[in-house]
């Protein structure tokens, strides 16, 4: 995959939204996940969705943040 980086204020970057099909927007996720994994020299997690680790929180438990 190939990107180029642009101000935000360009025409270019004016319409942030991808083309494509459903199906090429979503290998286009997947490549961009294991890329930024790849880059954080970490492997891609091996956990289910249902092990998956998550933190339950409430807008009280970060309010005064």
């Amino acid at each position: 995959m190939t990107a180029r980086v642009v101000p935000l204020t360009s025409i270019e970057a004016g319409d942030a939204r991808m083309g494509g099909t459903p199906e090429e927007r979503l290998a286009a996720v997947a490549e961009l996940t294991a890329e930024a994994w790849r880059l954080a020299g970490l492997p891609l997690p091996a956990y289910t969705r249902a092990t998956m680790p998550i933190q339950v929180a409430t807008l009280q438990d970060h309010a005064g943040r």
